[in-house]
């Protein structure tokens, strides 16, 4: 069983570092460049339900959920799903990072930290990397 430790919004697992929620919604939001006024305009609530959100005081309903995840740019798996999920609990190969906590955390938060077009420029540099092997 995974040892988890709750750490001012994070899980933190054996292994790596997990998203909650709300913080998956504070990023992406932050990503998109909403304040959480103009997130709850588009979505049908108040700005202090957002902060609730994000602070994980409160779980939105169903129907708010898809309209966060479809304003977020995301979906609603990604946004309830722990990234741990990513893993079988007993397979090293279900997910090839385990064994270095540092680059799993840095693969884990790469949606997060960087935009689509930085990450599209990794994925070139990278396949760069591998047309020269």
């Amino acid at each position: 069983m995974l040892r988890k430790q709750k750490l001012r919004g994070i899980i933190k697992e054996k292994g790596g570092l997990v998203m909650e929620f709300g913080q998956k919604v504070a990023q992406l939001r932050k990503k998109k460049r909403f304040t959480q006024k103009q997130l709850a305009e588009r979505i049908d609530v108040t700005p202090s339900t957002i902060s609730k959100y994000e602070h994980g005081t409160h779980r939105p309903p169903v129907f708010i959920l898809a309209k966060l995840a479809e304003e977020l740019g995301t979906t609603t798996d990604f946004l309830l799903e722990d990234v741990a999920g990513l893993r079988e609990k007993n397979s090293v190969n279900a997910f090839p990072l385990i064994g270095n906590p540092e680059l799993e955390k840095w693969y884990l938060e790469l949606p997060y930290t960087y935009s689509e077009e930085q990450l599209l420029m990794m994925k070139r540099i990278m396949e760069a990397i591998d047309h020269k092997k």
